[in-house]
């Protein structure tokens, strides 16, 4: 499993020439680490006296913080299983007419739901975004730039899953799923550009340089 490899050995194959880890994979990374940065803000805000007003927040916030790193987590390995299913189809024999459309059938399925899989790592990117906004609003401002880093690595993961999402797309035969899919992704990514403008304008606040030396 790839998520139990070393952060050497993962990078070392991501260079390869391997198609595991990919695009999917590193998307599913990208969420992954986003939530983990806010999950450190939570521990760096939870228990102080001086953001006594913030815990009650800060406790929901660790509780959806650790359900979405761990699916992300989980979808590293995830993407992998779905190209998988996509190879094994086109290993499928094709020596009579019968085989060959069963094949193709296989294919499209496959497909499909390597669609399916790419695009809800998306939208835990996109969650893991909306995660990020409250995590600046109440996070200790003194880690400021791990709360805007949360937001930018899982804008990062919602490009690079909606990217794997659209490379099948275009393999795929069946216009209305296509339609579809190309409606929810383009929304994800109008939502994704809205929240990194207010993550970005909110965590800038905080983050404020003495210019006068």
């Amino acid at each position: 499993m790839l998520i139990h490899k070393s952060i050497t050995d993962f990078v070392d194959d991501l260079a390869s020439d391997s198609p595991m880890p990919g695009g999917g994979g590193v998307a599913a990374l990208a969420g992954t680490l986003g939530a983990a940065l806010g999950l450190m803000v939570c521990s760096l805000t939870e228990g102080k006296e001086k953001f006594r007003d913030a815990q009650e927040s800060i406790a929901k916030l660790k509780q959806e913080g650790t359900r979405l790193k761990a699916e992300l987590l989980q979808g590293i390995d995830g993407d992998g299983h779905s190209y998988l299913g996509i190879v094994n189809a086109y290993k499928l024999p094709k020596r009579n007419e019968t085989e060959i459309q069963a094949r193709s059938k296989a294919i499209q399925e496959a497909t499909k739901e390597a669609a399916r899989f790419s695009l809800s790592v998306g939208q835990k990117c996109l969650q893991v975004m909306n995660f990020a906004i409250d995590i600046v609003r109440y996070g200790n401002p003194n880690a400021a730039s791990e709360s805007l880093a949360c937001g930018l690595l899982a804008y990062a993961g919602v490009y690079s899953a909606l990217a794997t999402v659209e490379i099948n797309l275009a393999a795929i035969h069946d216009k209305l799923f296509v339609k579809d899919f190309l409606a929810i992704s383009n929304h994800i990514k109008a939502q994704a550009e809205e929240l990194k403008e207010n993550i970005t304008l909110d965590a800038g606040k905080r983050i404020v340089i003495n210019e006068n030396f």
